[in-house]
């Protein structure tokens, strides 16, 4: 008798809290800064219109579906998109996001603003935003930027796993071998300042340590990280060691969480190999 009631007390406390965090999850206006789906689906001639389940993690059922509110889309081409194709790939781009808006009026609508963002909130539908990932697609052009901005863009992550000609990588950073110049150049800070002037988020996801303390010193705005995750639970050279975390928060800026595995890998490995009791990874 005394493990039915055990059993039932636990059963009633996972039902309640799954109920709290759903709730939470329905309640809360969801914001995801970061997803690929323009360049890895749209690109390759897929809709997202269209149920791409098995073929690809994002269409717009499915954000409807998720909860998420607003979905900021990733303007994206790697390092091999050099000079006379970065800029223009990343405009081809922004037009198939808003001919996708302009087809499904009913569920999506662009957002440049924050009164943008409540009216999509309130009318249910996705509040559809702009985030160039790679400071390469301005190809070492502030009025690229500008141009960039004029079109939607909210934020640029200032580099991609590729350092620019004015910011270096982690990735690249990583691998320098000592004495090579790191971090932002004067141009380099030029464009940060520029950023903060038109009101573009600073984007220190991907950079290297040299160009995040330089960029956080050179910013006289909240920086954001709109895919990092904890270097103390997963050392990767994409991830925030704790002084960097310090500093966007000191910063008033905002760090979101990248959920991909090799990003969390040593601490699920961790869990899964934990002792507490009653703790698993399945």
């Amino acid at each position: 008798m005394l493990r039915i009631f055990y059993f039932t007390l636990s059963f009633l406390f996972f039902f309640t809290s799954c109920q709290s965090y759903k709730k939470i999850h329905k309640d809360a206006i969801l914001v995801d800064t970061h997803n690929d789906v323009l360049s890895s689906v749209t690109m390759k001639g897929m809709s997202i219109e269209q149920d791409l389940t098995g073929k690809a993690q994002s269409d717009i059922a499915r954000f409807k579906k998720g909860g998420v509110d607003i979905q900021v889309f990733s303007i994206f081409c790697d390092e091999q998109f050099g000079k006379d194709t970065a800029f223009k790939f990343a405009n081809i781009e922004i037009d198939s996001l808003y001919a996708i808006v302009h087809r499904n009026p009913a569920k999506m609508m662009m957002v440049i603003n924050p009164n943008q963002l409540q009216e999509a909130v309130q009318k249910k539908k996705l509040g559809c935003m702009i985030g160039v990932e790679g400071g390469h697609m301005i190809e070492d052009n502030i009025n690229n930027l500008d141009s960039l901005y004029k079109r939607g863009a909210r934020y640029m992550t200032l580099t991609w796993n590729n350092s620019t000609s004015w910011a270096t990588s982690a990735a690249d950073e990583s691998t320098m071998p000592p004495g090579t110049q790191r971090g932002l150049t004067p141009f380099g800070r030029q464009v940060v300042r520029r950023m903060n002037e038109l009101g573009m988020m600073v984007d220190l996801s991907h950079v290297g340590v040299q160009t995040f303390w330089d960029a956080i010193n050179t910013s006289t705005k909240p920086v954001i990280a709109s895919h990092s995750s904890v270097y103390a639970l997963c050392p990767v050279p994409r991830n925030l060691n704790d002084e960097q975390i310090l500093a966007i928060a000191k910063k008033d800026g905002v760090i979101d969480l990248n959920f991909y595995s090799g990003f969390w890998i040593v601490i699920i490995q961790h869990v899964k190999s934990s002792s507490i009791p009653g703790t698993s990874m399945k």
